[in-house]
């Protein structure tokens, strides 16, 4: 009885000291706040000296790190930051593991540049709430050790969950940029376009992510961020916007230019070409600025060709007249100009009717049509390109050049025209078997179209070997799987189409899938939503489809030959395609959607004999 009773004295003292401790401490707390509330009124009157009293006293009976924090402010308030300072250590050796606490200190020695205390102080706010500040300081820190490093090392991988982190605890989106562009780097473009916050902090901001969104192919959102960028930016007056903190900035050229792109991406050409007419008819840059964009000069440009498409020569001849005028070293533009000459000269109305009717004197109304078409004289358009390829070596240009001048020869045979390709390998050379991309390129391009294969095949391999520095000891083949992530798209599919010329399907196949799917590597099991993208040649996605269906994986053979008729333009390559459609449909055995696929390849282009000998099959 009497063990009972010791215990129950026990409990029941136990339980009488937190209850009289509980009402100690809300007794307590209650004063400081009293006296918190009181030293507010203090300062308030403007009467810092009884505030710094009511402080001082307050501050010897801190019993929590959240009073602590509070007397902290207040003494900050009063322009007295070693007594706040005090407070705070005084209190860190009572409660060395308090977050609020630690924050404030580490604040206090980055203001004071103690940036390596700073540092150590902050690592115990790691993936806390606090882990904006933490970051902040282990890069400081980084930079006090080394000194200046360059972009590419902030964008490592190890920086990933540093930079998320710091954005999910500071919703500050300049976190969520770097770390944007950290897998943007690594060509993960699909994972850095994910990262898009729903809510853009300035019209700069959503600006960059529509660059990260557009680099993602997710096109409708890109020109979603686009329209709000400009909702953003027209509380400015100036054309050229206040930048993100980094000083960039973001004109409203830049802005329309790749919403008109975003809308071509997504087949709105005719949002596109209103986009860059509404530009062009608001603008008010100033001379010097419109001399030195060349965005809007590409804007202008492709107004140009949204008219040659539709057959509008005027208005193309007059955009591109004014724009190798304004910008006369503009190379896209001078290319375009070239091309326009030539596709003048070849128009003729030279019939045996005509003629008659010329010799006579009279004039029919569609001579007068055809005599009233703009054209650009030949010798006009090589003069400027010339002109401009001597101030600037452009290398495109200059192969441009030797495009135009073999498209209007008429003298020249293939030897001398090989002959000319190989002086300009010799004269552009870099180092050995290395050239600049689009010389390299031309010179398959000519090599090719005279089935000078081998010639073709030997040029490209030295030079894979010469730019990426093949090893010479281990197979080709493991080497340029190796380097693919590497290569520019012409490149791989160049090596794509010499491996499918070999036969080898499963390089040719890898090759053509990052050509067409990019870093996503797809094998093409997955086509939801999928479009072939504009920079990759429809006629590589047309031997991947082709790789498909000989191996037996016809379903992704369809879609992806789908996709590329619905790219397609010309029509004798859209009959080509669909041919290629309605042999696969036969070989699935679905009859109806064959010769669907066959009458319209015919409809196409009537001479398609392939087609119509399939499609005389089918039907007999």
């Amino acid at each position: 009885m009497k063990n009972r009773a010791n215990k129950f004295f026990f409990l029941a003292g136990v339980t009488a000291f937190f209850i009289f401790s509980s009402c100690s401490f809300k007794s307590q707390a209650s004063a400081v706040i009293s006296s918190l509330d009181e030293a507010d009124r203090c300062i308030a009157q403007n009467n810092p000296s009884d505030a710094l009293k009511i402080l001082n006293a307050l501050q010897k009976k801190i019993i929590s790190p959240m009073e602590a924090v509070g007397i902290y402010r207040r003494y900050n308030l009063l322009s007295e930051k070693k007594a706040g300072e005090k407070v705070i250590l005084k209190n860190l050796k009572k409660h060395p593991k308090n977050l609020e606490l630690n924050a404030i200190y580490t604040a206090i020695l980055k203001e004071a540049g103690e940036y390596e205390k700073a540092f150590a102080q902050s690592e115990i706010l790691r993936g806390t709430k606090y882990s904006s500040l933490y970051a902040e300081m282990y890069f400081r820190n980084l930079l006090l050790q080394d000194g200046e490093r360059d972009l590419d090392f902030f964008l490592g991988a190890e920086f990933l969950p540093i930079y998320h982190g710091a954005w999910q605890t500071s919703h500050d989106n300049a976190w969520l940029r770097n770390e944007a562009l950290a897998h943007l780097a690594r060509g993960e473009f699909s994972v850095a376009a994910a990262l898009a916050p729903e809510t853009k902090k300035s019209g700069a901001d959503a600006f960059f992510w529509a660059t990260v969104l557009y680099d993602g192919q997710k096109y409708e959102y890109a020109a979603e961020s686009l329209l709000e960028a400009e909702r953003l930016f027209a509380r400015n007056e100036n054309l050229f916007y206040e930048g993100i903190p980094d000083r960039t900035q973001v004109s409203a050229v830049e802005v329309a230019s790749l919403l008109s792109d975003c809308y071509v991406r997504l087949g709105e050409d005719d949002m596109a070409e209103s986009v860059r007419d509404g530009l062009v008819a608001n603008l008010m840059l100033s001379e010097e600025e419109q001399d030195s964009s060349d965005m809007l000069a590409r804007v202008y440009l492709n107004s140009a060709l949204y008219f040659q498409e539709r057959d509008n020569l005027q208005n193309t001849k007059k955009i591109l007249d004014f724009v190798v005028g304004k910008w006369p070293d503009f190379s896209p533009a001078l290319i375009a100009y070239g091309n326009f000459a030539y596709e003048s000269a070849r128009r003729v109305l030279d019939d045996p009717l005509t003629r008659a009717l010329r010799a006579a004197g009279v004039v029919s109304a569609d001579m007068k049509r055809f005599d009233e078409l703009p054209r650009i004289p030949i010798s006009d358009a090589l003069a400027r390109m010339h002109e401009s390829l001597e101030r600037t070596g452009d290398k495109n240009l200059h192969v441009a050049i030797l495009d135009l001048e073999d498209r209007i020869s008429t003298s020249e045979d293939e030897r001398a025209r090989i002959s000319k390709i190989w002086r300009l390998l010799e004269q552009n050379t870099l180092a050995p078997n290395l050239y600049p991309p689009e010389i390299v390129q031309y010179a398959l391009h000519i090599f090719l179209e005279f089935e000078r294969y081998d010639e073709a095949k030997n040029i490209f391999v030295k030079y894979l070997h010469a730019r990426f520095g093949f090893d010479e000891t281990k197979p080709f083949e493991r080497e340029l799987l190796e380097n693919i992530p590497k290569m520019d798209l012409w490149e791989i599919e160049y090596a794509a189409f010499f491996a499918a010329s070999q036969n080898d399907s499963f390089l040719a196949k890898k090759l053509y899938e990052r050509a067409v799917f990019g870093e996503k590597g797809t094998s093409g099991n997955s086509f939801d939503g999928f479009e072939i993208p504009p920079e990759c040649d429809i006629q590589s996605a047309t031997n991947l489809a082709m790789i498909y269906s000989s191996t037996g994986n016809k379903e992704s053979a369809l879609k992806l030959y789908g996709a590329a008729a619905s790219r397609a333009t010309d029509s004798y390559l859209k009959s080509e395609i669909m041919y290629r459609l309605g042999c696969t449909y036969n070989k699935l055995g679905q009859k109806n959607d064959a010769r669907r696929s066959l009458e319209y390849a015919l409809y196409l282009n009537p001479s398609n004999g392939n087609a119509r000998l399939l499609l005389g099959e089918l039907k007999s």
